[in-house]
């Protein structure tokens, strides 16, 4: 690196030694709460990161600043001495967070993606910084009805500041920079704020540091280059998946951050890809949904977010790699038809392994999957039939073979509930890498 560039990350981190001890001493001066000293640490990060497309020309240096903020940062949280002194403005709340650990990072990963473009960088980090500082403390002083969020709580109040305030941090820079007319910026506002919303509602322990900035890069990415009738769908389109999940909470077994990561999901595929990618995912809701209530599980079962998680190692390296243009399409559709297919072959048999009074079926747990999850996708493919024979039925025998071995090893999970997710994720995502086979 250059002098330049080392005395450029030099203020930076000078700045961090000076403004923590400083806002430690306005805090014990003005007895301000734990919670609004530590956002205060937050804003004040993040306008500094905001400013990063002016002071620096390449990722190299915003990474070095990164690793030694980071390293800073975890000396304060391990060292017992500055824990008690200045990194008790940010560790004075009693609730486990990793906020300032994944902060760093995730600003220098938004920079790298940005390539040089300040709307595609300071927004995110605005959006991560004064908006959940501002939903964060509107919550907590005001905040009276609570939804469930990993293993805390968020309030209704709380994700309400934080979407108004992350509308605001996209359309006055996008208006005022001149980057788009008012218009367009209005439902790019609405858009990401809604999904910048629903991600700051599953998100705990501070892994929203980590989450909404990434999420509201791709998602901004995507949306600046639409016109004013595919902006204004994809806002209804996160409008209405957002009121399906929250009407059917009375028949879902899910808790609310999980019907919030279940719409996020749904938007994350229409939104960042295509809006065909949204269909198997929905299919396997609705299915779920069916099976629930006609078998009354609500309120017999909590399923937190670590369910949508499982469901989202299937779905988000497709979408990944459509929107970044590493594979055609048609495959990565084919491909995220394929995981949907194999999750819900899974959490049929699962269900009926629960249910007593009911007789699992392996073969007919994997048709009902790919019939109902799968083919809502595959639909959209039907010219090249001939092309999809063999990788379907790689994937169908694939599914069909974990479908067995799951009924035959369900027992040996049990008190291991989220490990039994996550590995029926992963196997559905082994089991559609066979659509790499389909090349449109």
């Amino acid at each position: 690196m250059s002098a330049a560039e080392w005395l450029a990350v030099g203020w930076v981190i000078g700045g961090l030694l000076v403004g923590l001890p400083l806002l430690r001493l306005l805090a014990l001066r003005f007895g301000v709460a734990p919670e609004v000293a530590r956002k205060s640490v937050h804003v004040l990060m993040g306008l500094v990161c905001a400013a990063f497309p002016w002071i620096f020309e390449r990722p190299l240096p915003v990474w070095v600043a990164a690793m030694l903020v980071t390293v800073l940062l975890g000396l304060l949280r391990i060292i017992p001495c500055l824990k008690r002194g200045v990194g008790s403005t940010l560790h004075g709340v009693t609730r486990l967070s990793y906020g300032e650990v994944l902060f760093a990072p995730a600003v220098a990963s938004v920079f790298q993606l940005a390539r040089a473009d300040a709307y595609l960088h300071a927004i995110p980090i605005g959006i991560l910084t004064i908006a959940d500082a501002a939903g964060g403390l509107a919550g907590t002083r005001w905040g009276r009805h609570q939804y469930g969020s990993g293993d805390g709580r968020k309030t209704v109040l709380g994700s309400t500041v934080f979407l108004v305030a992350a509308f605001l941090c996209t359309v006055l820079p996008l208006v005022v920079g001149g980057r788009t007319d008012l218009n367009h910026a209005l439902w790019i506002g609405l858009t990401l704020a809604t999904l910048a919303m629903m991600a700051e509602g599953i998100a705990d322990r501070g892994f929203d540091n980590l989450v909404i900035p990434l999420l509201s890069y791709f998602v901004l990415q995507r949306l600046l280059g639409l016109e004013f009738p595919a902006l204004a769908g994809f806002f209804f389109a996160a409008a209405c998946l957002l009121l399906l999940v929250l009407c059917a909470s009375p028949w879902s077994t899910l808790n609310g951050g999980a019907l919030l990561g279940s719409a996020l999901l749904g938007c994350a595929c229409a939104v960042v890809a295509d809006w065909r990618f949204v269909l198997p995912p929905m299919a396997v809701f609705l299915s779920h949904l069916w099976s629930t209530r006609r078998h009354r599980l609500a309120g017999v079962y909590d399923h937190r977010l670590d369910v949508v998680l499982a469901h989202a190692i299937g779905c988000l390296p497709w979408v990944f790699l459509a929107q970044r243009g590493w594979l055609a399409t048609p495959t990565c559709l084919a491909g995220i038809a394929f995981a949907m297919g194999a999750q819900l072959a899974f959490l049929e048999t699962v269900t009926r392994l629960r249910i007593i009074t009911l007789e699992c079926n392996p073969l007919r747990s994997t048709l009902k999957g790919w019939g109902i999850a799968a083919m809502p996708g595959l639909v959209w493919l039907w010219p090249d039939g001939r092309q999809l024979l063999v990788p379907v039925a790689l994937s169908v025998a694939v599914t069909y073979l974990v479908t067995l071995l799951l009924q035959a090893t369900h027992g040996r999970f049990h008190g291991h509930e989220r490990g039994l997710r996550f590995c029926k994720g992963v196997l559905a995502l082994l089991g559609s890498l066979p659509a790499l086979f389909y090349q449109p």
